[in-house]
């Protein structure tokens, strides 16, 4: 999961309510946050790339 900092589309305490209630249930949670709004950014980009990557090699 990834969320922006600045984000006032979706709060972040929602977010991290949602990556927090995913953990509880047991789900492996990779959480990342930028400094950016409701958008995105290079670095986003380039970690969902290396996770997919990762995941499906």
């Amino acid at each position: 999961m990834v969320h922006g900092t600045r984000d006032a589309v979706l709060l972040l305490p929602r977010a991290t309510a949602s990556r927090d209630h995913l953990q509880s249930l047991g789900y492996a949670v990779q959480w990342h946050e930028y400094a950016m709004e409701h958008s995105l950014c290079q670095e986003e980009i380039q970690d969902i790339e290396d996770w997919l990557l990762r995941v499906l090699a």
